[in-house]
């Protein structure tokens, strides 16, 4: 952590805890243009829920009494399956397809010794299973217009938890179109009328920027659209957690949402109370992550809720990533678990220095630490080359992470635990992971 940040955050955290309250009971003003924008029932949802903002009651009964969870026991050995690797390159796939497919991913995965999947089921504002709210994602169907006659997600739950594994729901929050991968916006995604008709375009629940459309972080409308699209999947299907990724605010130039600022500015009494515009920002993540938080243990409070964020602390925070709070506070998550994508010979984010800088954080005994590898990058050109250095930075960085008393770690990516880029280092993790 920068000699700045160490003083800049019992403030920060302070300031934060304050404007979290105050803008909880501002965004109430947009609550009742969440049908007519989103086209989403608002039946079974908590009152203030509209507006982005939702309170985990601790005295509530959830709502779902059957979950038939599998956790690990001991130290957390994950793998992250991207949306990609649900295919197996044929597109649209049958069901027969991908069903075979996906025994493989569980296969090699336990082979592995894996026992737990982080799978994507929302990457571009879609879906993996039949949803009311969403789209179904394109890479089962190679069209997100049309819905296979099966429910993916529902037997990679199934299989998985026969498998003995645990199965975390990998949602992508902001993201709607990537100009990278080139995903086209579905007429039938709850976004379409909001970037298409020019009377809710003026809401500006959506956001350019570089080549790509994002949720707004900043409106209640797409927040709460986030949220249900949570509760839908706690409610529905038989997961052990709720896992979102590192993106957040995509942009830290002013000008993406300055409109918005100023509209914010505008409700206050006095502009020198305000809050700068990072934090502003970090506050509008806060209200929807502490509401997923509060959705997921309202369902049933034995479901998991992570988040991944950047290894490098500085980005979270001008992405709008509070992980200071996340990590100290009660009811925004139970673990964290930071991409690492760092060795030791980076000048910046030497792997040793950045794991105890993680663990300093967490003053909050009830949140778990898991690391992020970079399994995609050993064996490669990566970082000046530094990872040619070794066959075995992977499972040296295990070993650490033990050594650190930190709750485990999680690979990225499932693609790399059978390629020959990363063999001599899959051979090694394989050896760590055997001697517990």
């Amino acid at each position: 952590m920068s000699g700045y940040l160490k003083r800049i955050f019992p403030i920060f955290l302070a300031v934060t805890l304050f404007a979290t309250v105050i803008m909880l009971c501002c965004v109430r003003k947009g609550e009742n243009k969440i049908q007519m924008t989103a086209g989403i029932s608002n039946s079974n949802s908590n009152s203030n829920e509209n507006s982005g903002e939702v309170l985990y009651d601790p005295n509530a009964n959830p709502q779902t009494k059957s979950k038939n969870h599998v956790f690990h026991k001991g130290e957390m050995r994950g793998i992250w399956i991207p949306y990609f690797n649900l295919s197996d390159g044929n597109i649209p796939m049958s069901e027969e397809q991908f069903k075979k497919h996906f025994d493989e991913i569980i296969r090699t995965s336990k082979e592995h010794g894996i026992n737990t999947l982080f799978v994507h089921v929302r990457s571009h504002c879609d879906a993996a299973y039949p949803s009311e709210i969403f789209p179904f994602a394109n890479v089962f169907t190679g069209n997100s217009d049309i819905t296979p006659d099966y429910d993916p997600l529902e037997y990679m739950i199934k299989a998985a938890h026969k498998a003995g594994l645990e199965f975390h729901a990998w949602l992508n929050p902001f993201r709607v179109i990537s100009d990278a991968e080139k995903i086209a916006l579905s007429a039938n995604s709850p976004c379409y009328r909001w970037l298409h008709d020019d009377n809710l375009s003026n809401d500006r629940n959506l956001i350019e920027c570089n080549g790509g459309l994002y949720l707004n972080p900043s409106k209640p409308e797409a927040r709460s659209l986030i949220i249900r699209g949570v509760r839908e999947l706690v409610n529905n299907y038989d997961i052990d957690g709720i896992h979102l990724d590192d993106y957040f605010y995509m942009f830290t130039e002013s000008e993406y949402d300055s409109e918005d600022y100023n509209e914010y500015l505008s409700t206050l009494d006095d502009s020198s109370n305000a809050l700068p515009l990072i934090q502003w920002r970090c506050t509008n993540i806060n209200i929807l992550i502490s509401g997923i938080y509060a959705v997921v243990k309202n369902a049933d409070d034995s479901t998991l809720f992570g988040i991944s964020p950047q290894g490098n602390m500085e980005n979270d925070i001008n992405m709008g990533a509070d992980v200071y709070s996340w990590c100290s506070l009660y009811g925004y998550v139970d673990y964290i678990a930071p991409q690492i994508y760092t060795n030791s010979d980076n000048p910046l984010l030497p792997y040793e220095d950045t794991v105890e800088e993680w663990k300093n954080i967490i003053t909050n005994d009830r949140i778990k630490l898991y690391i992020g590898l970079a399994l995609y990058k050993a064996g490669s050109e990566d970082d000046n080359g530094t990872w040619l250095n070794s066959d075995d930075i992977i499972s040296r960085q295990i070993e650490y992470a033990r050594s650190s008393n930190t709750d485990g770690f999680i690979l990225y990516s499932w693609e790399y635990l059978n390629n020959e880029q990363t063999s001599a280092e899959v051979t090694n993790i394989e050896n760590i992971i055997n001697n517990i």
